[in-house]
């Protein structure tokens, strides 16, 4: 079934064609991470789902970036003092975070840790419309000073959200949309609203790993080598020469004890 698109994100990624082939990237590198986080925790052979969640939240940004990064126009932000690389295409810059590890509202969805990076990504955001009692912003962005690879992006560039829940027996609910930092606690505003991403059936099919041999052979299970055999020749049998069982030895053509 064809899902369209929304018109926000065509102006965001400069046609609806791009803005289809971002949101199915999307959406594949998000199942690919699941795929990779359950493989994890199925070979750890574990109780704990800690391997889960480590190789998920290493994958939400790599496995994304990767989904991404060969789209014509893309372009690797690796923030200063951040650890991943985020992608932005058109002029939209997504950054996925899990959410929750149950089906949950994505409305009221929260950043956990508004630490300075996510401080200065939401610099990219609207201002949020929930203003206190005093008509003021507990977040104004307009007020955030960014660091130079963030500063160096294009004044146009917009903060896309891709949340998800996710857990380690699936990918829950992967959505997308813009909205503001409404305050240090992680509060968002949802300027636009949530929409869910289509998700592939599969992940991406990765290459095998050829077999590795395990077993090593002792030096007295390898083949035997092969002795060239000769007869012996005619006239040394009729002068009864005995044969020849070692090469002679060679005589030197020069002494050490020799003078120059």
């Amino acid at each position: 079934m064809d899902i369209p698109v929304s018109a926000w994100t065509s102006e965001l990624f400069g046609s609806e064609e791009k803005a289809r082939i971002v949101r199915d990237r999307l959406g594949q590198g998000l199942v690919d991470m699941q795929a990779n986080a359950q493989t994890s925790h199925l070979e750890a052979a574990v109780s704990s789902t800690q391997v889960h969640g480590v190789v998920r939240y290493l994958g939400g940004y790599e496995r994304v970036s990767e989904a991404l990064k060969s789209i014509p126009g893309a372009e690797l932000v690796k923030p200063n003092g951040f650890r991943f690389e985020l992608v932005r295409v058109g002029n939209a810059l997504l950054y996925p975070f899990c959410f929750s590890k149950k089906d949950s509202n994505v409305r009221t969805a929260k950043i956990q840790n508004v630490w300075s990076v996510i401080r200065e990504l939401f610099a990219f955001a609207p201002p949020s419309q929930q203003a206190d009692i005093f008509g003021e912003y507990e977040f104004d962005p307009r007020l955030v000073e960014l660091r130079p690879k963030l500063a160096a992006l294009p004044k146009d560039t917009r903060l896309v959200l891709v949340p998800f829940a996710c857990n380690a027996a699936g990918l829950l609910k992967p959505y997308w949309g813009v909205a503001a930092l409404a305050n240090d606690s992680g509060s968002l505003d949802w300027i636009i609203d949530p929409e869910p991403l289509p998700l592939p059936a599969a992940p991406t099919s990765k290459l095998g790993i050829p077999q590795q041999q395990t077993k090593h052979s002792s030096f007295d299970e390898g083949e035997q080598p092969i002795v060239a055999l000769a007869p012996r020749p005619q006239a040394d049998r009729k002068l009864d020469v005995p044969p020849t069982t070692e090469a002679p030895p060679t005589e030197p053509l020069v002494n050490e004890d020799d003078e120059n």
